[in-house]
């Protein structure tokens, strides 16, 4: 009794356009997922500014990024390995996610210049 029943894909990220970048932070699974183009890394974020959304919440928007990047290949390996118990807790703050002119992705954590 009392189920609860929920059909449909998670929200997927937009790509990032071409030296730009987005803020975000990492709020959940990490995983590596088949798709259609292959195998990808898979993160869900808190997304607070991207680009090519017109307006988002001051709360955020929860969705995926998913990538085949080296910057996510890298990112996802130092996390999993669960040695770094600073890069845990830090994936939780706010990130820049950056793609280069040349389409090249990678992460920046956000130094909070209020403390």
């Amino acid at each position: 009794m009392g189920n609860n029943f929920s059909f449909g894909a998670p929200s997927r990220m937009r790509e990032v356009p071409l030296g730009q970048y987005a803020e975000l932070s990492f709020s959940g699974i990490m995983s590596v997922v088949d798709t259609e183009w292959g195998e990808k890394h898979s993160f869900e974020v808190t997304l607070f500014s991207h680009p090519s959304y017109e307006s988002i919440p001051e709360h955020g928007i929860e969705t995926v990024w998913e990538t085949k990047s080296a910057c996510g290949k890298e990112l996802f390996t130092a996390a999993s390995e669960g040695n770094m118990p600073e890069l845990t807790k830090a994936l939780k703050e706010q990130w820049k996610l950056i793609r280069s002119e040349e389409g090249t992705y990678f992460v920046e954590q956000i130094n909070d210049k209020k403390k």
